[in-house]
């Protein structure tokens, strides 16, 4: 029942050119609620996020780029409304380099052991000698 309610109102305030309607649920989808935090706006029932699928659809419908249209938003809300954030520094690289660098330490480390210990074993005479 809300789905379909959710539905009307939304085609009702959807935008004339089907492309345009697109790009606006594409970035939609791409845009979090800042009252739910994990739903994107698109499903969002929150009236902060009508809101925000209005402007949207205006900043479309008056020709903005996907990019004006996050960037907008990042500008207003911060960067947590990016469901994608752009990394703009090195923290999201060291995030995720960091845990394939110890498994290459710890390979190294292991390779270095075992290589140690065949070097350093003496061999075992014959019984019968």
């Amino acid at each position: 029942m809300a789905a379909l309610a959710c539905a009307l109102t939304c085609a009702a305030q959807a935008l004339d050119d089907p492309a345009q309607e697109m790009r606006a649920q594409a970035l939609m989808r791409e845009l979090r609620c800042v009252a739910c935090e994990n739903e994107p706006i698109s499903q969002s029932s929150a009236a902060i996020a009508e809101d925000m699928r209005a402007r949207v659809r205006v900043m479309v419908g008056e020709g903005a780029t996907d990019a004006e249209v996050r960037d907008w938003f990042e500008s207003r809300y911060g960067e947590f409304v990016l469901f994608r954030p752009k990394g703009k520094d090195l923290t999201g690289l060291f995030l995720w380099s960091a845990p394939f660098g110890f498994l290459v330490i710890g390979g190294l480390i292991a390779y270095g052991l075992t290589r140690r210990r065949r070097a350093g074993a003496e061999p075992v005479a014959p019984e019968d000698a």
